[in-house]
């Protein structure tokens, strides 16, 4: 797997972290640790997908829909709606 370059990573972290926070009114920590772990952020690391093409809002839509039915793929950004 190659990896995403860290300047495109501190970007999509900060600008999704910062939406989470916004969103749903949790502390910065909570935010990061919620982010940073979740299988779409490892989805992000994986250059080989692709991912930095999308928008900050696509890969926040991703990290919700992993949330709520546990895998970011239901995204409509993934499925194309």
């Amino acid at each position: 797997m190659k990896k995403t370059l860290y300047f495109i990573m501190d970007y999509f972290d900060r600008n999704v972290i910062k939406e989470i926070m916004n969103k749903y009114g949790m502390p910065q920590e909570e935010a990061a640790r919620g982010f940073l772990t979740s299988e779409t952020h490892a989805m992000l690391e994986d250059a080989d997908l692709g991912l930095y093409f999308f928008s900050p809002a696509g890969i926040f839509d991703m990290w919700e829909a992993e949330k709520v039915t546990g895998d970011p793929r239901n995204s409509i950004y993934v499925r194309g709606e």
